[in-house]
C-alpha cells in the first residue's frame, strides 16, 4: 500500500489529472490574454464605410439588445464600435440593421464562451485548470539558475542509481525543463505549507482532516486514491497507519489551488476556462479533408486572382491550420445559433 501511494508522487497531486490534458495545453501559452483570436460569424470590414440610416440617436443608457436575456446597453456598444472601427464610427444607431446585429453576436462571443464554461465544466475540473494554469505561470516567471539545475540533476542521478545500477538517466539538456518545473514545484510548496498543520478529523461526517484550517473532504481523498490506486482504495478502507501519509500528500495541492484562485482575478479566471473549454468543444468538432481542401482551393484561387507575388503554401502544409479553422468557424456558429441574441 505504501509503494502504490509513495508512486503516484507531489506533482501527480497538484497538477491536473482528469481534466482533458492536452485542451489545456494547448491553452496555457496564451492563458493571460483578455481574449483569444475567435473568427467571426460575419464580415463586418464595412462599418466604418456605413452610411447613417438612422436620423435619430437613442441615450447611453438605452438598452439595444439582449444576450441569451442580459440586456446591452448603448455606451457599452458604442464604445466597441468605436475601438472595432478605430474610431470612424461611433453611434450604434446609425449602422444598417444587418450590420447592428452582426456587431452584437461579435461582442456576445466571449460572453457566451464564459457561460459555456460555467455551465460545463464541473467545479473541480475548473479548480484543476486554474491550478494548472497558475503553476505554469509560476514556472514562466521563475529564474532558474544553471548551478540549480544541475545540483538538482546530480541528486536525481545519485537517487536513480540507488535504485538500479544500470538506470540511464536522459542528459541534462533533455530534461532540463521538466527538471525547472519540478524545482518551482517544490519552492512554492515549501513556502505554502511553512508551518502548516494537517491532522486527520476526529469523527466527523465527511470530513477526512484539516491541512491548516481547510477541510479536506472524504470525496477528494477518494478521488485522489482512485487516481493512485486505480480504485483499489478508499478512505474507508485505508489502513488509520496510512490516513496521514495520504493527507500529507493532499495538503499541497489545497494551498496551491487557494494560491491560484487569489492569483488571478475575475477575468483573467474567465478567459483560462473559457479558452480551455473552447478547445474541449474543439476536440469534438469533426473537419473532412474535403472540406479542408475545398477551402485550400478557395484561398488558392483568390490569390491567383489577385496575383499576389507570395507563393502560397501546399495543402499538406496548411491542413491542419485549415481544419482548425473550419472547427473555430464551426465552433463559433453553432454557439451564436444556440443564444438568443435580440436587438431592441
Amino acid at each position: 500500500m505504501k509503494r502504490i501511494i509513495a508512486a503516484a508522487g507531489l506533482c501527480g497531486i497538484l497538477l491536473l489529472q482528469d481534466a482533458s490534458a492536452d485542451a489545456l495545453k494547448n491553452i496555457l501559452s496564451s492563458k493571460l490574454k483578455q481574449k483569444e483570436e475567435i473568427p467571426g460569424m460575419v464580415n463586418l470590414d464595412a462599418l466604418s464605410q456605413s452610411q447613417p440610416v438612422k436620423p435619430k440617436s437613442r441615450s447611453s443608457k438605452a438598452i439595444v439588445a439582449t444576450i441569451n436575456g442580459v440586456k446591452i446597453r448603448k455606451r457599452e456598444v458604442d464604445s466597441y464600435l468605436s475601438k472595432r472601427t478605430q474610431g470612424k464610427v461611433k453611434d450604434f444607431d446609425l449602422l444598417p440593421k444587418e450590420q447592428r446585429l452582426a456587431l452584437i453576436k461579435e461582442m456576445a462571443l466571449p460572453r457566451l464562451l464564459i457561460q459555456g464554461a460555467r455551465s460545463e465544466i464541473p467545479k473541480d475540473e475548473r479548480e484543476a485548470v486554474l491550478t494548472s494554469a497558475w503553476m505554469q505561470k509560476q514556472v514562466a516567471d521563475a529564474k532558474i539558475s544553471n548551478e540549480e539545475l544541475q545540483t538538482a540533476y546530480e541528486k536525481i542521478k545519485a537517487q536513480t542509481k540507488a535504485k538500479s545500477a544500470l538506470a540511464q538517466l536522459p542528459p541534462l539538456e533533455k530534461i532540463k525543463d521538466r527538471l525547472k518545473i519540478q524545482i518551482v514545484e517544490q519552492r512554492i510548496v515549501a513556502e505554502l505549507m511553512q508551518g502548516a498543520q494537517v491532522r486527520i478529523a476526529d469523527d466527523q461526517e465527511g470530513i477526512a482532516g484539516y491541512v491548516g484550517m481547510m477541510p479536506i473532504s472524504i470525496g477528494e481523498v477518494d478521488k485522489a486514491l482512485q487516481r493512485m490506486t486505480q480504485g483499489k482504495v478508499t478512505w474507508k478502507t485505508l489502513p488509520p497507519r496510512d490516513r496521514s501519509r495520504v493527507l500529507q500528500m493532499i495538503a499541497p495541492g489545497k494551498f496551491v489551488a487557494l494560491a491560484a484562485k487569489n492569483g488571478f482575478d475575475k477575468k483573467q479566471q474567465e478567459t483560462i476556462l473559457s479558452n480551455y473549454w473552447m478547445q474541449k468543444s474543439l476536440a469534438r468538432i469533426g473537419v473532412t479533408d474535403k472540406e479542408a481542401k475545398t477551402r485550400y482551393n478557395r484561398i488558392k484561387k483568390r490569390n491567383k486572382k489577385s496575383k499576389s507575388k507570395k507563393r502560397l503554401p501546399d495543402y499538406a502544409t496548411l491542413e491542419k491550420d485549415l481544419k482548425m479553422q473550419i472547427a473555430k468557424e464551426k465552433f463559433v456558429e453553432g454557439l451564436v445559433k444556440k443564444a438568443k441574441i435580440r436587438l431592441k
